[in-house]
């Protein structure tokens, strides 16, 4: 059994979770403001639950060694803050970025060894599987969110600008949406994108640009799947067909070996079902 926690700037989620991947019970508390409250919740659970292997995945730059988060963007108090302090006697922790988590979680069910998840929302995040392992050096990587898409673009949280999340985050669609005097919410735009030229306009601008990266990504890794999940995801078929015909336009290597696109079925557990699996399938030892 492992208990999991999937910490998020506004929400926590954890569960109990056997090595059949059953859920026993998924609580969801409000994330705390400040790092006193957050270590008196998450150790009053802890002591509650009494489990020997608790995961935690987080929305941030994990450094593996020390189990601190260097960079959380949304949760500034946890920069710097070390979850080995958690640490008891018996107790086995492990702490993953949420995005790799969830790409975890997706090769656990696929099991294909060289595939991408890619997590679509206010940013854009991800994790790649490369030779049937996790994409990790000392510290989590991927922030393929931050991959340049033009050179003097928008002003990024990371202080760069052009990320290519500010032009495929929900964000960014509605501000382009209004541009065209259109108020209405994503999911509207992209259940009706068929029927108006101007919502079509805004759906394909957004596949073009996820086109863009996910064409780079296949020409670095030439992977075999990409994964999808996050709100966005939800409105796949609005934006599959031009997401498509851009990866065909400027990938090569996808032109030589097509890969498979598919959507995370189980997206609210994703980073929950992905920590467990560090335990129940031995992935860190």
């Amino acid at each position: 059994m492992t208990l999991c926690f999937d910490i998020g700037g506004t929400r926590i989620k954890y569960a109990i979770i056997d090595k059949l991947y059953n859920i026993e019970e998924v609580n969801t508390i409000q994330t705390p403001k400040n790092i006193n409250d957050f270590k008196n919740v998450i150790s009053n659970i802890i002591l509650k639950n009494k489990i020997e292997h608790i995961g935690f995945c987080v929305a941030g730059i994990v450094d593996y060694g020390s189990q601190k988060i260097l960079h959380s963007p949304n949760m500034l108090f946890l920069n710097n803050f070390s979850f080995k302090e958690f640490q008891k006697p018996n107790l086995h922790i492990e702490v993953e970025n949420d995005a790799n988590a969830a790409c975890l979680n997706s090769f656990r069910k696929y099991k294909i060894p060289d595939m991408i998840h890619l997590t679509l929302g206010t940013g854009l995040g991800g994790g790649a599987i490369v030779n049937g392992k996790l994409l990790k050096s000392s510290i989590s990587v991927f922030e393929v969110g931050h991959i340049s898409a033009t050179i003097n673009g928008k002003r990024c949280g990371c202080n760069n600008r052009g990320c290519i999340e500010k032009y495929t985050g929900v964000e960014n669609i509605l501000d382009f949406a209004k541009k065209h005097n259109v108020y209405e919410s994503l999911e509207n735009i992209f259940s009706n994108y068929s029927q108006n030229k101007i919502y079509k306009r805004i759906v394909d601008r957004f596949a073009q640009y996820l086109g863009i990266v996910v064409a780079d990504l296949i020409n670095v890794f030439g992977s075999d799947l990409i994964v999808f999940s996050g709100g966005i995801a939800n409105n796949f078929d609005a934006f599959v067909e031009t997401l498509k015909k851009t990866v065909q336009r400027r990938s090569f290597v996808y032109r030589i070996k097509p890969c498979k696109f598919a959507v995370d079925d189980n997206p609210s557990f994703a980073g929950l079902l992905g920590v467990a699996s560090i335990f129940n399938e031995g992935l860190y030892g």
